[in-house]
């Protein structure tokens, strides 16, 4: 239908996250942390900001980089966007970045998490669990 198809454009313009768990870090299937790249300060005081710096870059296919999800620090203004482990990069795969750790090794979907007080973590639900 084209409804269909409008909402996948819109999904293109700006990555939809769903809020997957308070005080949790995220993890992959086999409880892994994954590659990140952290964006601090006023441009993500909020947890929909974060998600759209992270929308925006890694989440536009930057570097190859195939973006999963991000960790939320509300204390800290920090926020750092989830992608999977097996492409190298560093701190100018976007502007603005804070620290690039490509060494986790984190991949797929975000299906587990690890307690860790005042983050939430955050995932881009995969095509099979989005379905309305």
């Amino acid at each position: 239908s084209s409804q269909q198809q409008q909402m996948q454009q819109t999904a293109i313009e700006a990555t939809l996250f769903e809020l997957f768990g308070d005080n949790v870090l995220c993890n992959d299937i086999q409880s892994r942390y994954y590659p990140f790249i952290r964006y601090v300060g006023d441009g993500v005081s909020s947890a929909e900001e974060c998600g759209n710096m992270c929308s925006n870059c890694p989440g536009n296919n930057q570097g190859g980089l195939v973006l999963r999800g991000f960790n939320y620090f509300g204390l800290f203004n920090a926020c750092e966007c989830l992608v999977d482990v097996g492409i190298s990069f560093d701190k100018t795969v976007c502007e603005d970045v804070v620290a690039a750790i490509d060494a986790n090794k984190g991949s797929g979907e975000i299906v587990n998490t690890t307690p860790y007080q005042g983050v939430q973590c955050w995932k881009v639900p995969s095509p099979s669990s989005s379905k309305a």
